[in-house]
């Protein structure tokens, strides 16, 4: 009697822990499953954030591609309208030049090579014609309708407000756009670079090396695949005089 006693308790064990194991086995199923379910729902919203940022990589992309396209139309009507000009300028009325400089420059400005003979001024460098040629170059890359502010600085002064959404601004006179030009540069003197240009203009180097100097500052970095003022210089240079006139 002992013994089958015996034999059903070690039943009963075998039967209880088979039960256990079963319901081991179901509660780590259940684990594995919600682990799976958790996996999978972050595997496709890391698809999805992947997806998102690729269209936003090939919009971005595109984007550029417009802009990069739509400003290489804008220089090359600027520059057919520059040839018609030294073309026609012995036909044209001074009133007829001052409309095509407020189409490139906006209402209040100086033309580009007064404005030229200004800044060089004010940082005691050579009016010569290398000189001359990089600061109109520069303004013409710019190529900006602020206010009294041909080189696009950010650069906040009393009573100043945005041109833009990059926070250009407009200027309230032709000498606080001077000004704030100035505080600009020297405010970068080392670290953005900005006194590379001045020295190289003080030197009066080659309108393309102190190019070279503006393209390697930070004034706008990457710009132009690199060539930012560079690659206007050979234009402005072939018409010096149409240009300033502007």
């Amino acid at each position: 009697m002992a013994d089958l006693q015996d034999r059903l308790a070690l039943g009963d064990a075998i039967v209880a822990d088979r039960e256990r194991a079963v319901g081991d086995l179901a509660a780590a199923k259940a684990r594995l499953d919600a682990r799976a379910r958790a996996l999978d729902g972050a595997l496709a919203a890391q698809q999805a954030t992947v997806k998102e940022l690729r269209a936003a990589q090939e919009e971005q992309a595109n984007a550029l591609a417009s802009e990069q396209a739509a400003l290489a139309q804008l220089s090359e009507t600027r520059d057919r309208i520059v040839t018609l000009i030294a073309r026609l300028k012995k036909r044209l009325h001074a009133e007829d030049v001052a409309a095509v400089a407020r189409a490139f420059q906006g209402a209040d400005h100086v033309s580009y090579g007064d404005w030229a003979d200004l800044l060089l001024r004010i940082f005691d460098a050579p009016t010569c014609r290398e000189n001359r040629v990089v600061v109109v170059a520069w303004q013409v890359q710019e190529f900006t309708q602020a206010a009294w502010n041909p080189l696009a600085t950010t650069h906040r002064m009393p009573g100043s407000m945005d041109f833009n959404g990059a926070g250009v601004q407009d200027f309230v006179s032709l000498a606080q756009g001077l000004e704030a030009t100035k505080e600009t540069i020297q405010n970068g003197w080392d670290v953005y670079g900005y006194g590379a240009i001045v020295t190289s203009l003080h030197r009066c180097a080659d309108a393309s090396t102190t190019a070279s100097r503006i393209a390697a500052s930070s004034w706008c970095s990457g710009c132009v695949n690199g060539n930012y003022v560079v690659g206007v210089v050979p234009t402005v240079e072939a018409d010096l005089a149409t240009y300033s006139s502007l």
